[in-house]
């Protein structure tokens, strides 16, 4: 939380953001998934750009049952915040005491993806509460899925573990009969367990993409990932209607209009001069993670004009010359609406080969979060 001689002297750039939208997603996923079914609230890197504690508060009120993220800092962000629902680590810690401690002392629950890792746990005593792993396809953390009874025989054999669950993080993508592969797997691992007899509370395997595909059955809680923001991915499977963006728009405001004056020409310049330009300048730049938050154009007073030159690291230039109006102080919409133009996420996150919440990721924390709802800076 930025303090108040910061909000009232900063730079004016601000990522607006619907938390109302965030609430309603969830309160559509909770619908959709129905009773019985446990939803964990994705809150990877600070809410995926958007914000903690705010996200997640937003989340509560729309239904989520605990939240999930690979950070223990966001964790305890969201313990201070007073919120007390579970709160899954998707990995990134190693098992060591002082580790084991913070779980205790915050009501952390690790992920374990070996039995390597299970063992040094459950060495530390303090009752370690874990999600055991399983990889179908990522090949990042986890026991591949055909080893799963072996893992999960010797993981309860610990003593020292208390194990809530069994997930799996799934790939996406739209080669044919992928996403039923990485499923099948790990569908037939549940099974497998079924068969010998083994409880396990929690099982995990649903995100974005595939939440709706048949045989969810066997799974009993969900992470619908990107859908709480209302970013649905290319060729997710059918889901629920309704989910609308959290992104409202990326603004900041011009700090000096000039006309450009060069006696002489010169190739390095880093703005090539011609007669009658103006440049409008913009307190926005690498620094705040520009490059990837733009295709080279914005909106001032209802128009796109282009950036011109190398972006500096807080700073970027914008050529108005087509419009004489154009003042110190004007807004300045990099991502969203102003009049009737609009420069949507989907359009600058596709030309940079992201995601949406990728390109909110871009976002520096030097941008303010301003949360439209409830008018509050982050």
């Amino acid at each position: 939380m930025k303090s108040r001689g910061e909000e009232t002297a900063g730079r004016p750039n601000v990522l607006e953001v619907d938390l109302a939208a965030i609430t309603s997603n969830v309160a559509i996923l909770r619908d959709f998934v129905g009773p019985g079914v446990t939803i964990f609230g994705a809150v990877k890197a600070n809410g995926y750009g958007f914000g903690l504690p705010s996200v997640a508060l937003a989340m509560l009120e729309g239904g989520v049952d605990a939240f999930a993220m690979a950070d223990p800092g966001d964790a305890i962000r969201i313990r201070e915040a007073g919120i007390d629902v579970p709160l899954l680590l998707y990995g990134g810690v190693l098992p060591e005491l002082e580790v084991a401690t913070v779980l205790a002392d915050y009501d952390l629950t690790c992920t374990v993806g070996d039995i390597e890792a299970a063992r040094a746990w459950s060495q530390h005593g303090v009752g370690v509460k874990c999600f055991l792993k399983l990889d179908v396809g990522l090949e990042r953390i986890g026991v591949p899925a055909e080893r799963a009874r072996a893992f999960v025989e010797g993981a309860h054999r610990l003593s020292g573990l208390q194990i809530e669950g069994i997930y799996t993080h799934l790939h996406g993508g739209d080669e044919p009969g992928y996403l039923g592969w990485q499923l099948d797997r790990f569908y037939s691992a549940l099974a497998d367990l079924e068969q010998a007899g083994i409880d396990l509370p929690l099982r995990l395997a649903e995100s974005s993409v595939t939440l709706g595909l048949e045989g969810r059955g066997r799974c009993n809680a969900v992470d619908p990932g990107h859908l709480l923001y209302g970013f649905v991915p290319v060729g997710r499977a059918a889901g629920p209607s309704g989910i609308r963006p959290a992104f409202v728009s990326l603004k900041t405001r011009v700090i000096q209009v000039k006309e450009v004056e060069r006696p002489g020409s010169w190739s390095t310049s880093p703005v090539p001069a011609r007669p009658g330009l103006r440049i409008a300048v913009i307190p926005l730049g690498r620094a705040d993670g520009l490059s990837m938050l733009q295709r080279g154009e914005v909106l001032v007073r209802g128009q796109r004009v282009p950036i011109v030159g190398r972006l500096s690291l807080e700073h970027a230039r914008l050529d108005v010359t087509d419009l004489p109006a154009c003042k110190a102080g004007d807004e300045v919409v990099v991502i969203g609406p102003q009049g009737n133009e609009v420069i949507t996420p989907a359009e600058v996150a596709a030309h940079h080969g992201l995601d949406g919440v990728g390109l909110t990721l871009e976002a520096r924390q030097s941008v303010r979060r301003v949360y439209l709802d409830e008018l509050r800076l982050a």
